[in-house]
């Protein structure tokens, strides 16, 4: 099993797909809708910043 911690929350499905039989897991994640900044206190999570550039798209391929 795999884990990681993203910088800001996911937002929306993750979606698999194949490219010559590899698969892969893409997350989109951003800044919008319920955000982990406006939910958690900011004395609980000190060393947690939100993003600077908002979205991103977290690829992730599955081990063979």
């Amino acid at each position: 099993m795999y884990r990681t911690r993203l910088s800001t929350s996911v937002q929306g499905f993750p979606i698999t797909y194949a490219v010559d039989g590899r698969q892969f897991i893409a997350v989109p994640a951003g800044t919008g809708g319920g955000q982990w900044i406006t939910t958690i206190p900011a004395d609980t999570l000190p060393d947690k910043h939100p993003p600077p550039a908002g979205n991103a798209l977290f690829v992730f391929a599955l081990p063979r």
